[in-house]
């Protein structure tokens, strides 16, 4: 009887799917941070409409990248200094919005999101639609965001969101000015307009 070797098929099987795999371009992972930032905070009062800029904002996560197009943003954190809200009504209006926020105990206002998938049409215009969790004051509530952005001609990927919230809804109290006759109103209008650029290797 004419002896037959079976590990061979099975060795030129193992081989031929090693090599296809190697030829597979898996989506590979690129670390980011923010690179560039424009935020602020809209709301409405008893006595006119306000505005303040968010002057400082810091943030980390991970691209996923597949045939050099963003498929997915992994593990981003947002992280804005309460006290980096500025007014133009100036230092009493800071105050009372650093107050609302409870900052001693609360400096840090955070968004966070474990996995974002994100679709980009021929322009690399970008969409996306982001569940995550909003901490402030002292809670930390779920939110979907809706994104657009944007893949820049340097690989780094500009996004834009506008959100509106309610302040109670975080258990916060809408300031007061002037012995209580000046009242903020409730829902606040938070913008972002950001550029994340990848982590350089050391």
């Amino acid at each position: 009887m004419k002896h037959i070797n079976i590990l061979q098929p099975i060795r030129v099987i193992t081989l031929t799917a090693l090599l296809i795999a190697v030829n597979i371009k898996a989506p590979a992972q690129t670390d980011f941070s923010v690179k560039l930032n424009h935020a602020s905070v809209q709301g409405t009062s008893t006595l006119h409409d306000w505005e303040s800029q968010i002057t400082e904002l810091s943030g980390k996560g991970a691209f996923l990248v597949k045939n050099n197009i963003i498929t997915t943003i992994k593990n981003l954190e947002l992280k804005i200094p309460v006290e980096s809200i500025k007014s133009k009504e100036g230092k009493i209006m800071d105050n009372k919005t650093y107050d609302a926020f409870l900052y001693e105990k609360n400096p840090f206002i955070t968004l966070t999101f474990s996995t974002t998938v994100v679709k980009t049409d021929p322009t690399k215009q970008v969409a996306m639609s982001a569940p995550g969790f909003l901490t402030m004051a002292e809670a930390t509530r779920p939110v979907t965001l809706t994104v657009k952005g944007a893949v820049l001609a340097n690989g780094d990927l500009q996004v834009f969101v506008s959100q509106k919230l309610k302040m109670t809804d975080f258990d916060m109290v809408p300031p007061k000015a002037v012995l209580g006759t000046i009242h903020v109103g409730d829902e606040i209008t938070v913008s972002f307009d950001v550029i994340l650029e990848k982590v350089k290797k050391q």
